[in-house]
């Protein structure tokens, strides 16, 4: 079987990226407290040491970020949008695909549900188009990612990607709509 590249992109910090480190700092300082902003700045290095030249890939099957991977069948187009500010300490998660969306012009994010655990990707991005045209074109839609069709009656049931969640299924496809929702604005 014959895997193809439809995106690839390689990311390193750039000169906006530094800009932020000083905000960053002073925030932390007047925000939280000044004795923090030691591990504010080690975790920006660490960020940096981790995502310098770090390449995003997509392919027919799957997403890699850096070393990392995900299968497109586990992630829900409708939770495609903007990639959120990423906690320091998320780099250590395995759950977590992502490369720092402050050091890039655009960003991607997409949330999915893979062997039984929640899946994030958060990939800042200079040619946010591009990765989310490739995204789109090979994630399969939601109704196709379960192993049968979907519940018989419309209404609230499971939700398929979060097991903590209800989803709206309209009687061919599952919606957008969650419940507790995903976004304040859902409500």
């Amino acid at each position: 079987m014959t895997v193809s590249t439809q995106f690839t992109e390689r990311l390193r910090p750039s000169g906006r990226g530094w800009l932020w480190l000083p905000m960053i700092l002073a925030v932390t300082a007047l925000a939280i407290a000044p004795i923090i902003v030691p591990i504010a700045l080690l975790a920006w290095l660490v960020n940096l040491v981790r995502f310098w030249r770090v390449v995003v890939t997509v392919d027919d099957h799957t997403i890699r970020v850096g070393r990392r991977s995900a299968p497109l069948g586990a992630l829900d187009l409708t939770t495609l949008g903007r990639a959120q500010n990423t906690w320091p300490w998320r780099v250590f998660s395995r759950r977590w695909l992502g490369a720092n969306p402050i050091w890039t012009r655009d960003s991607v994010g997409i949330r999915g549900f893979h062997d039984g655990r929640p899946l994030w990707i958060s990939v800042g991005t200079d040619h946010r188009e591009e990765l989310v045209a490739a995204l789109v074109d090979r994630i399969p839609p939601a109704r196709e990612q379960r192993t049968n069709a979907g519940p018989v009656t419309g209404g609230w049931h499971a939700d398929p990607w979060d097991p903590t969640r209800s989803r709206w299924w309209d009687g061919s496809r599952w919606t957008g709509w969650t419940w507790p929702p995903q976004d304040p604005g859902d409500r």
